[in-house]
């Protein structure tokens, strides 16, 4: 029996519940409960999904029967929450960022550690399938040297007032650029901000992380661009190989057949391209199997893809990321 517990509605919560409503009717978990300060809002959910609900996580740390919770609350929340419900001995989801203070994100990873609970963070892009597929091509060495990676992550809305495109978007880059190349973390990272709008709020970030070999990663960031729709795409350049990935389209990676190449002597390079073709992949909700995945770690104790090590790194990653936007200059990481 596993039974699960979804901490907030909102805008990305109700895609929580929905998500583990469906894998409840696949028989992955046997309860489901909300747990949502609203009342109203509470009780529209459960009567839509036919699950019980409750408005204080207080009565959800005294249920023996709970096995996990997933947070899916205002970050400045996070810290409490999961700090709770793991001392309370219970397996936490947090969605990213995991907080917005490394030295938080460090303090419950210390409490995960002693009361042996599982803390797995929302870094949903490692769930993708065309990403899942694309890390496994670099790793049998498809791409030759990667050269550089890029993402950018265009939309045109209302800026959120409780943090800007560093930890609402970039975090998903520096996440991914790291997972990708198999690294903790680069070697350096600079970044430069724009805060049109808002004193506090960056509506705009370009960061480049440097990693060893000189493989490049720039990520650009934008909630004020209304000229492409919304953009969400990853492209890796490599010496044998290319790829594009829409994360819009979670059922296919693009391939590119083209190199550069150089003559013996060094002398002179020739492009050389032969064309692309794109990978069907089955379709599977990157949400859905990040829930998944969380539910078959409660049930196995292994290790999470998004761990609450990568959730540190990520938010520490950030961190340096505004550091070297103040400094304006590059900052190299000491790990």
């Amino acid at each position: 029996m596993v039974k699960i517990a979804v901490i907030g509605t909102g805008y990305w919560g109700r895609n929580h519940v929905r998500a583990f409503n469906e894998l409840k009717a696949e028989g992955v978990i046997d309860e489901l409960e909300i747990c949502e300060v609203d009342e109203k809002r509470a009780r529209e959910f459960s009567n839509i999904y036919h699950i019980p609900y409750c408005t204080n996580y207080g009565d959800l740390l005294k249920d023996d029967s709970l096995d996990g919770v997933s947070i899916a609350t205002p970050t400045h929340t996070h810290f409490e929450l999961a700090k709770s419900f793991m001392e309370a001995k219970k397996d936490v989801f947090v969605e990213k960022p995991m907080t917005t203070k490394s030295e938080d994100a460090e303090k419950l990873i210390h409490i995960a550690e002693d009361k042996k609970s599982l803390l797995m963070v929302g870094h949903i892009f490692r769930h993708h399938s065309a990403v899942k597929e694309l890390k496994k091509r670099i790793e049998r060495g498809d791409f030759g040297r990667i050269f550089y990676l890029t993402s950018t992550r265009f939309s045109f809305r209302e800026p959120r007032k409780d943090m800007g495109v560093m930890f609402a978007l970039a975090i998903h880059e520096v996440d991914i650029f790291c997972y990708l190349l198999n690294k903790e973390y680069p070697l350096e990272i600079s970044a430069q901000l724009s805060k049109f709008l808002q004193k506090d709020i960056e509506e705009v970030a370009f960061l480049v992380l440097r990693f060893e070999n000189d493989t490049l990663g720039y990520a650009f960031e934008s909630w004020m661009t209304p000229v492409d729709g919304k953009r969400r795409d990853l492209t890796i350049i490599g010496s044998k190989m290319s790829a594009k990935v829409d994360y819009l389209k979670p059922q296919e990676l693009q391939l590119f057949d083209a190199s550069i190449i150089s003559s013996a002597d060094g002398a002179s390079l020739k492009a050389e391209y032969e064309g692309s073709y794109t990978v069907p992949i089955p379709y599977k909700e990157p949400l859905k199997e990040e829930m998944r995945h969380f539910v078959e770690c409660i049930k196995s104790r292994e290790k999470p893809l998004s761990d609450m090590y990568a959730g540190k790194r990520a938010v520490e990653m950030i961190e340096i990321a505004f550091e070297s936007a103040r400094e304006n200059k590059a900052m190299k990481i000491g790990k």
